[in-house]
C-alpha cells in the first residue's frame, strides 16, 4: 500500500471504502470497543463481512477524498492536513450540498500501516459557519503521531445523521493504477518534460495546455478506467482504454484525449522522442474490428482480424511463433498484439518480449521482472485456451 502524500488539502485515493446504516435502537452511544476487539478497517464491516471495492468518488472541494456513507445515502470528505489535523464534512446525497447533523463526540479509530492496533480519536464538532444552533458539518481530530504521514485505517463505529446509525470505514492511499498504465513523473523530470519543446511538442503546445504539467492541470481529478470501450468510442492513446473527454491535451497543435493524467507524461514523452508513433487524433477510436479483439470474450478468435493477422505477418517465423503464445502486449495486457501494427520485440533479461508498440517500452524495461511476470501470466493463459 502506497504512503499519503502530505499537505494542507491533501489530495488522496480510496482503496476501498464502506460505510453501513443501523437504525436506532435503545442507547445512542455504541458499546465501548476494547483494544482486543477493535475493528481493523481495512478486514471488516459494519456487519463483520470482508470489505468490498467500492466505485471511487472524485476529490472533494477541501482537497480530501468522498466517502459514501449508507450506500451513497449520505457523504463524508476526509481531510488530513500537514500537521496530522483530521476533519471531517458531512456531506449530502449529491456529495456537492452541506449536510448538517447534531452536535455529537465521535470516536475514530486510526491504525497506520505497519501497526497491528488501531488507535481511538476523538472528533469534536466543530460547526462552521452557517451551520444551525445544535448542528454540525464539520467534525475534527488530530491523528497519532505515528500515523501522520502515512497510509491510514480509519473507522468511525457510530456516526449519526438524523434518526439513523452509520458505521464509517476508509482505507487512504494513492490511486494506483493496474494494467499497464504509466507511472507519473515528477520534479525536476517532470519540468522538463512539459515546458520544453521538442519532437512534435512544441512552445505553442506549451502555452495551449496553460504552461502546466498534467498533473497539475487535473489535480483533484479521479480517473475511472473502462478496460472494454465501445466501437465509436476515443481510446487513450497510451493504454487504449476508454479516453475521458475531461483528460484532454494538446499535442502537434491537435487536441487528444486520455484517461488519466500520467498518460499524459507518456504520451508527451512520445511526441518528443518517438514522434513517428504519433498518429492523428481520429485514429485513436474503438473500431468494430479492434472491439472484436478484445480479450473477452474468450471464444473470439484474434487472428480473424485481418488488420491483426497482417502485422503478425510481417514477423518471422520464429518471432510470430512467440508473439502468438504471448497473444497480448506484455504492458497493455488488454491490447491484442498486432492491433496497433506490427508488435515491438524488446529483450528482457535475456528473453524475447512483445509489446503492441513502442509507447509501452519504457514501461517494460522498467521493471523487467513485473514485465517478464506479466508475459508467464499471459503465455499461461493462453496455453489453457
Amino acid at each position: 500500500m502506497l504512503s499519503i502524500l502530505s499537505g494542507r488539502g491533501l489530495k488522496l485515493g480510496i482503496i476501498a471504502v464502506v460505510a453501513s446504516a443501523v437504525f436506532l435502537s435503545g442507547c445512542d452511544q455504541p458499546a465501548p470497543i476494547s483494544k482486543e476487539t477493535r475493528p481493523n478497517p481495512a478486514s471488516v464491516s459494519a456487519s463483520g463481512n470482508s470489505l468490498e471495492q467500492e466505485h471511487p468518488h472524485v476529490s472533494g472541494a477541501h482537497g480530501g477524498i468522498v466517502v459514501p456513507i449508507g450506500s451513497d445515502s449520505y457523504h463524508a470528505e476526509a481531510v488530513i492536513e500537514k500537521d496530522g489535523v483530521f476533519r471531517l464534512l458531512t456531506l449530502g446525497p449529491d456529495e456537492t450540498r452541506i449536510q448538517e447533523v447534531d452536535i455529537q463526540l465521535i470516536k475514530a479509530y486510526v491504525k497506520a500501516a505497519g501497526e497491528s492496533d488501531a488507535t481511538p480519536i476523538d472528533m469534536k464538532a466543530v460547526p462552521q459557519e452557517g451551520d444551525a444552533d445544535g448542528k454540525t458539518s464539520q467534525f475534527v481530530g488530530k491523528l497519532p503521531d505515528t500515523a501522520i504521514g502515512k497510509t491510514i485505517d480509519v473507522t468511525i463505529p457510530n456516526l449519526r445523521i438524523g434518526s439513523e446509525r452509520f458505521r464509517v470505514g476508509f482505507t487512504t492511499a494513492v490511486v494506483s493504477h493496474d494494467g499497464g498504465m504509466p507511472e507519473a513523473v515528477t520534479g525536476a523530470e517532470e519540468q522538463k518534460l512539459y515546458f520544453t519543446p521538442g519532437g512534435k511538442y512544441t512552445q505553442a503546445d506549451i502555452d495551449a495546455n496553460g504552461k502546466l504539467p498534467a498533473a497539475a492541470k487535473f489535480k483533484g481529478f479521479m480517473s475511472k478506467h473502462d478496460m472494454a470501450p465501445k466501437p465509436g468510442d476515443f481510446i487513450c492513446p497510451v493504454t487504449f482504454t476508454k479516453a475521458n473527454p475531461k483528460i484532454e491535451w494538446t499535442v502537434d497543435g491537435k487536441k487528444y484525449l486520455f484517461c488519466c493524467a500520467p498518460c499524459v507524461d507518456e504520451f508527451v514523452r512520445m511526441a518528443k522522442e518517438e514522434p513517428d508513433q504519433i498518429k492523428a487524433p481520429d485514429e485513436y477510436m474503438q473500431s468494430m474490428s479492434t472491439a472484436l479483439s478484445a480479450p473477452e470474450p474468450a471464444s473470439v478468435n484474434k487472428l480473424a482480424d485481418p488488420k491483426i493477422a497482417a502485422a503478425l505477418a510481417a514477423l518471422d517465423d520464429d518471432d510470430r511463433l512467440v508473439a502468438q503464445s504471448q497473444k497480448f502486449c506484455a504492458v497493455v495486457t488488454n491490447s491484442p498484439l498486432g492491433s496497433m501494427g506490427t508488435p515491438i520485440k524488446i529483450d528482457v533479461n535475456g528473453q524475447p518480449v512483445f509489446l503492441c508498440c513502442k509507447g509501452c517500452k519504457t514501461k517494460a524495461l522498467r521493471d523487467p521482472e513485473a514485465t517478464l511476470a506479466a508475459v508467464a501470466k499471459l503465455k499461461s493463459a493462453n496455453a489453457d485456451k
